[in-house]
């Protein structure tokens, strides 16, 4: 992994950054507008690497591991092009179409969020600097 000690920081960091966006009002009422039960596999970059998001009848809540259910929405990729989505330095539309994020389940619902990419790496870049992880912060 380029960015990432292991995949417990990487998964430890973007579940943070899934709560932080649930206090940000602009950010949680679009993605309660979901209403799916959505996983981020990363378990190509090893065990326990996956972090999911549930939206369904207007929740929001977030974990790490197993969801609870079957998932609306897989979206599979490497760690690194995690970090480098949700700090908006990889499209996600070219990045489906390239292969470098796998999905099964429509994405339309999540790809309706793409505007927010750019708050969301402004929380993202925060949420980094507040966990002494600045160095991680993409130009």
């Amino acid at each position: 992994m380029e960015y990432w000690k292991d995949i417990n920081e990487a998964v430890t960091t973007i579940h943070k950054l899934f709560l932080k966006n649930f206090e940000d009002p602009e950010l949680s009422e679009s993605t309660k507008k979901l209403n799916q039960l959505i996983v981020f596999d990363y378990t190509e970059d090893g065990p326990g690497g996956k972090v999911w998001l549930d939206t369904r009848n207007g929740q929001l809540a977030a974990g790490i591991g197993e969801p609870p259910g079957t998932p609306d929405l897989v979206m599979s990729c490497s760690a690194d092009d995690a970090h480098r989505a949700w700090s908006d330095k990889l499209n996600a539309v070219v990045a489906i179409t390239r292969k470098k994020v796998r999905v099964k389940g429509s994405a339309t619902g999540l790809l309706k969020l793409a505007p927010k990419a750019k708050r969301t790496a402004i929380n993202y870049n925060k949420l980094l600097t507040e966990l002494g992880m600045a160095d991680k912060i993409l130009k």
